[in-house]
């Protein structure tokens, strides 16, 4: 969902949504729907908290950049021991969002764990990471166009406005 979506459907629904799935990683933190949707009370629910490093083909563009290898979030998992990714899933928690990563191996399932569970970030790293912020959209949802002649920004409002 995007503001000019929620907008309507916050006008015209008699149950209020609870919840807003959307694509949230250090790449893509989409600061304006963010603060948007917690203001009016809707708990963010992060997708590709890592940054979606083995999505689709479908879904890359050279224009892509990958979390899990970004200087900042590679710097502060030396300074902590732990894997980039456990970077990325203590960032969006702490910053408020619930993430949903995607694993297929225990090993992953555990590291995602411990990184609820262990130590914070700190206030420099929340800061840091805050500033790596490169509006990369990973996911374009092209499997949702059903038009001809429609693109992936179509989905997203990308000027502010509905697409017709």
């Amino acid at each position: 969902m995007t503001i000019p979506k929620l907008e309507l459907l916050l006008r015209d629904a008699r149950i209020r949504p609870a919840v807003n799935e959307m694509e949230l990683h250090p790449h893509f933190q989409q600061p304006e729907l963010f603060d948007y949707v917690r203001a009016h009370d809707i708990q963010p629910v992060g997708y590709s908290p890592i940054g979606s490093p083995a999505r689709p083909e479908r879904d890359r563009t050279p224009q892509d950049t990958v979390d899990i290898e970004d200087p900042v979030i590679v710097g502060i998992a030396r300074r902590l021991h732990v894997h980039p990714a456990v970077v990325c899933i203590k960032w969006a928690i702490q910053r408020g969002q619930i993430p949903i990563p995607q694993s297929a191996s225990r090993l992953n399932y555990l590291e995602n764990l411990r990184a609820v569970l262990s130590k914070p970030l700190t206030g420099e790293d929340m800061r840091a990471i805050a500033h790596i912020d490169r509006n990369c959209r990973l996911i374009k949802g092209q499997v949702f166009l059903w038009k001809p002649g429609q693109s992936w920004e179509d989905l997203w409002d990308i000027d502010g406005v509905i697409a017709q």
